[in-house]
């Protein structure tokens, strides 16, 4: 199983929004799945670039042209470059299996929003897995609710979000993801 990984580069992020993505990431690293991030080193998906690259797991990144510059150098299976972050989300959603959002900032959410748009859009993904560590997304899944009941979110959309507050429950659904994976693969 391939898992998209979203989420802050920025190096400033503060260490209790970082928790438990070490297990996440030694958790794909012992049943040999892999990620795809964008390229950088630092903030909640640097922690998990980091992690994988340490425990020699599969990495492929992925990388909007202006910031091209910030996956020189770095270690991966594949770099590949693409003109905006809407490609970005395209590429990344065709070629992998789960999508897990770690804290991050406007550029996350950005993402988080984009990637609901492209699902409803016909876009392949299984599940998109919300990290809430520490309560990191507790406000985003407040609006989500509010959206929702509104009626301004579709249902669809929404379903495809699940929130998980512990590492343990992140990894939990992953597994799921990679059982019902398998179960598509076994029908075909």
């Amino acid at each position: 199983m391939k898992v998209f990984v979203c989420g802050s580069v920025d190096p400033r992020i503060k260490p209790e929004y970082l928790e438990g993505i070490d297990k996440i990431a030694e958790h794909l690293l012992n049943h040999n799945d892999g990620v795809m991030c964008v390229g950088a080193k630092t903030g909640s998906v640097g922690a998990m670039y980091n992690k994988m690259i340490e425990g020699d797991g599969f990495v492929d990144i992925i990388v909007p042209a202006p910031y091209a510059h910030e996956a020189a150098g770095m270690i991966a299976n594949s770099i590949t470059q693409v003109e905006t972050l809407f490609m970005l989300q395209q590429v990344a959603l065709k070629n992998t299996n789960a999508t897990v959002v770690l804290p991050g900032g406007n550029g996350t959410l950005a993402e988080l929003y984009m990637i609901t748009d492209s699902i409803k859009s016909g876009f392949d993904t299984d599940k998109v897995i919300v990290y809430n560590v520490n309560g990191f997304y507790q406000k985003i899944k407040e609006m989500n609710d509010f959206m929702l009941e509104a009626g301004v979110l579709n249902e669809r959309q929404y379903k495809f979000f699940t929130w998980c507050n512990t590492a343990d429950e992140v990894i939990a659904e992953l597994d799921k993801s990679k059982e019902e994976l398998n179960r598509k693969n076994e029908l075909r």
